[in-house]
């Protein structure tokens, strides 16, 4: 066992120990297709933002405004839907503005980040509070309904073999980004310039261009996410993406994404997400008061953080002995 890679298959085996315990503890509740299929819903969205945000984390960098962003963006597509009297095409100019608008506010994000230098945290803890008033002011800070047409409400609640369609989404947009980020030159880029912007620059990459392509695909996915989550609910307002910044952090940081830059993956980050969504539902089934699922799920967090740490020093520990014995050589 010693030549076992524990940290290539550390995270598959998380997951089978952790639905292994579930299955034992509530085995008639938990391991049927409908509970998986509704664990998965429940963390589509997140999945889906935190497809584009890994970008902005392998940077270095953060975006704190993805949970306002994903709210603003639900109101734009119901509202629009109901400016063309709840039609399909209404939807359709509806989803093309909500993408606009994501696509519009990573953009912003990138030039002020690298036109005028600012930290990413400055720059997206204040238009959080922008994309919120913007919200409020459409929306007339009310809850603005929307079941109509029926291809929008097929969007977040229509099954295809038993699983709901945002699901397909999210592995979708798995597929898509680990495609962008392993088989692109541009995803080469991503880690260089996060692992060593100067020398990136150095070496002749365009940074900024880099920068600003990875928050207009956070802010892209985050849009998706918004349309996603409006569907599902079939309403939008000021408050819809409430939470969601620290449910997509968590999920990446759980998922061994490093917010230093340079380090992680996409199916680390879809780990993440999906074990935060089953941790949640065993909770549910074993009845764990709210007063203690807070503290339950800190404490396997922490774990699992600590787990994929350890990981990482052991990774470094091996490369060092290796770097040492080709000089020694």
């Amino acid at each position: 066992m010693s030549g076992f890679n524990w940290g290539k298959y550390s995270k598959p085996i998380i997951l089978i120990v952790f639905v292994a315990a579930l299955s034992i503890l509530r085995p008639a509740a938990f391991l049927t297709v409908s509970n998986i299929a509704n664990v998965l819903w429940s963390v589509s969205v997140i999945g889906i933002m935190v497809c584009g945000t890994i970008f902005v984390f392998l940077l270095g960098g953060i975006d704190l405004s993805i949970a306002t962003l994903c709210g603003f963006c639900a109101v734009v597509v119901v509202e629009v839907i109901h400016y063309f009297n709840d039609s399909v095409l209404g939807l359709f100019v509806g989803i093309l503005a909500a993408l606009a608008v994501g696509a519009l506010a990573g953009c912003f994000h990138g030039f002020i980040i690298t036109r005028f230098q600012v930290p990413a945290f400055l720059v997206t803890f204040a238009t959080q509070s922008v994309f919120m008033g913007l919200s409020m002011v459409v929306t007339n800070n009310k809850i603005v309904s929307c079941t109509s047409p029926k291809a929008f409400t097929a969007i977040g609640s229509m099954k295809i073999l038993g699983f709901p369609l945002p699901i397909y989404f999210m592995l979708i947009m798995a597929v898509l980004s680990w495609f962008l980020l392993r088989k692109t030159v541009f995803g080469r880029y991503v880690y260089a310039v996060g692992g060593n912007a100067t020398a990136s620059e150095i070496s002749g990459i365009n940074v900024k261009k880099v920068t600003i392509l990875c928050y207009v695909l956070s802010g892209v996915t985050t849009a998706i996410g918004g349309i996603i989550l409006a569907s599902m609910t079939q309403q939008a307002m000021a408050s819809t993406g409430s939470g969601y910044t620290n449910d997509v952090i968590t999920a990446g940081v759980i998922g061994g994404v490093s917010l230093l830059g340079g380090e992680g993956t996409v199916p680390g980050a879809i780990f993440g997400a999906v074990l935060m969504g089953l941790l949640n539902n065993g909770l549910n089934l074993m009845s764990v008061p709210s007063t203690q699922a807070g503290l339950v799920k800190g404490l396997v967090i922490i774990v699992a953080v600590a787990f994929d740490a350890l990981q990482h020093a052991d990774q470094s520990r091996k490369k060092v002995k290796k770097i040492a014995a080709k000089k020694a050589a």
